[in-house]
C-alpha cells in the first residue's frame, strides 16, 4: 500500500476518534466507565438491536452514577444527579429489569417519633457482575 493510503486511513481513524470523544461527551460518560469495560455504547447498542428494551441517554446518567458510588439508594442517586427521587427510581427499575443492575433489599434501624424501636428496609442497587 501507499503512503497515501495510509495517510489517509490514519485520518479517518483520527476523525472517527474525536467523533466517539464527541458522543462520549454527550452522554456524561464518567472515566470509571471506561475503566469497567462497560461504555454507554455499550448500553444503547443492547436497546439499538432489541426493540423491547428501552434504555436511553437519561438511564445511562444513573447507571454511570451508581457505578461511582458502588452501591446506592435511589435518594443517592437523585442527590448526584440532580434529579428527583422517584424518576432515579424508575430509571433504577428499568435498569434492573434490563439486566444491568442488581439489587438487594437490607433492613435498617428507621426510628421515628411514635415509635423508636421501628425497623424498615432499603433497596440498595449495585453493578450487576459480568459473566
Amino acid at each position: 500500500m501507499s503512503e497515501k493510503h495510509f495517510e489517509k486511513m490514519i485520518s479517518l481513524l483520527e476523525d472517527i476518534s474525536k467523533r466517539l470523544k464527541n458522543i462520549e461527551g454527550k452522554l456524561n460518560i464518567e472515566e470509571t466507565a471506561v475503566q469497567s469495560g462497560v461504555s454507554a455504547l455499550d448500553i444503547l447498542s443492547k436497546s439499538a438491536y432489541d426493540p423491547e428494551i428501552r434504555i436511553n441517554k437519561s438511564h445511562i446518567k444513573t447507571y454511570f452514577t451508581v457505578q461511582k458510588l458502588g452501591t446506592a439508594t435511589c435518594k443517592e442517586v437523585a442527590a448526584v444527579t440532580g434529579r428527583a427521587f422517584n424518576l432515579e427510581s424508575r430509571y433504577l427499575v428499568a435498569l434492573h429489569k434490563e439486566g444491568f443492575l442488581d439489587r438487594e433489599r437490607s433492613a435498617i434501624d428507621k426510628p421515628s417519633k411514635d415509635n423508636p424501636e421501628s425497623r424498615g428496609t432499603e433497596v440498595r442497587y449495585f453493578i450487576k457482575e459480568r459473566k
